[in-house]
């Protein structure tokens, strides 16, 4: 398989930036960063180095679990949650059970997976079961009836054993992805799921300590917000000669140096090269955007069930040593409606 040189970034604060050698279909048992810098959304850049295909030296008590020393304190500011805020864990739980499994995972933690018989065994987040709209951004409209929090809140991984997994989170945006852009408003655009920096054991938030690189599909531009997208989606293999064609899309942002977490924003509209009376607009009667955004605001996901945000604390590590991490892409994609 070949290898393509690649950054994963955006304007969130939960931004990885790095330049790191990874397959479009990542290697099976391989650790996926090296020297990377994560800025995280607790306003501090921290430098992890993790080296692909070679485990971690082994320490006296390193099986005990997670550190508890150095717990990084998260406060309540003004009429929002943080991503980690517990309230993640619960307020989405009577949307998700019913479409899919919760377990602990060895490495991500908690983490929920859903029905296969519902989404398919070639189901892939912000690919299948839905479509791109823009709204001053880039918004997936998902036509699954849970869609609304998974792919508004929380991040998406890879697990060998399971497939497509969602990690809970409580910071609201219209699609948590990074994007790849071309010079060629012709050519290809591309996303995948952005990755987490935390994960969750024991209803608590922890760092963990690596970054997983999660793969890009692409699309010609001109056809991004096709309502049947998955058709039309370059993936696998297949994908690997427009990882070199395209390159990481950061927002422009006036801000310097670290800042609070902020949800990624994808390409303007004029860069996909369509006219703007043919982009879609999410519907203003979409409920189910609708109540995802409701859900973003204490002063307004109170009164629809949701927990109150709080203060509370964020470990440094989920687990005392890194996990090697087996993550092969799937071969193609599909969408299913529900």
């Amino acid at each position: 398989m070949g290898a393509a040189r690649f950054g994963v970034a955006s304007a969130s604060g939960d931004e990885v930036m790095s330049n790191t050698t990874a397959m479009v279909h990542p290697s099976r048992s391989r650790l996926i960063a090296a020297a990377v810098m994560v800025t995280g959304w607790l306003g501090a850049t921290t430098s992890i180095d993790v080296r692909a295909d070679e485990p971690p030296a082994a320490s006296s008590g390193d099986e005990a679990g997670p550190a508890e020393g150095d717990a990084q304190q998260v406060g309540v500011a003004d009429d929002s949650y943080a991503d980690t805020d517990p309230s993640a864990l619960t307020d989405f739980q009577p949307t998700l059970d019913p479409h899919g499994t919760w377990v602990e995972d060895p490495t991500y933690g908690t983490v929920w997976t859903p029905n296969t018989d519902e989404v398919g065994s070639e189901f892939a987040p912000y690919v299948s079961g839905g479509h791109w709209a823009y709204d001053n951004g880039d918004v997936w409209v998902s036509d699954y009836s849970w869609g609304w929090a998974a792919f508004h809140y929380g991040r998406w991984v890879w697990l060998d054993d399971r497939g497509w997994s969602w990690i809970p989170g409580r910071l609201y945006a219209d699609a948590w992805v990074v994007w790849r852009v071309g010079d060629d408003v012709s050519g290809y655009v591309g996303w995948a799921p952005m990755a987490p920096t935390w994960g969750w054991r024991g209803g608590v938030a922890g760092l963990l300590g690596f970054v997983s690189i999660e793969p890009y599909v692409f699309c010609p531009s001109r056809q991004v917000f096709a309502p049947d997208l998955a058709p039309r989606v370059v993936s696998g293999q297949p994908a690997a000669p427009l990882m070199a064609q395209t390159r990481p899309y950061v927002k422009a942002t006036p801000t310097v140096g670290p800042v609070a977490s902020r949800p990624p924003q994808g390409p303007p509209a004029a860069s996909f090269g369509i006219e703007a009376t043919r982009i879609p607009r999410p519907a203003t009667t979409d409920v189910a955007l609708v109540r995802a955004r409701q859900f973003a605001r204490p002063s307004t996901a109170l009164a629809l069930g949701a927990r109150a945000p709080v203060v509370h604390v964020v470990r440094p590590r989920l687990l005392a040593r890194p996990i090697r991490i087996e993550r092969p892409a799937p071969a193609r994609v599909t969408t299913r409606r529900k």
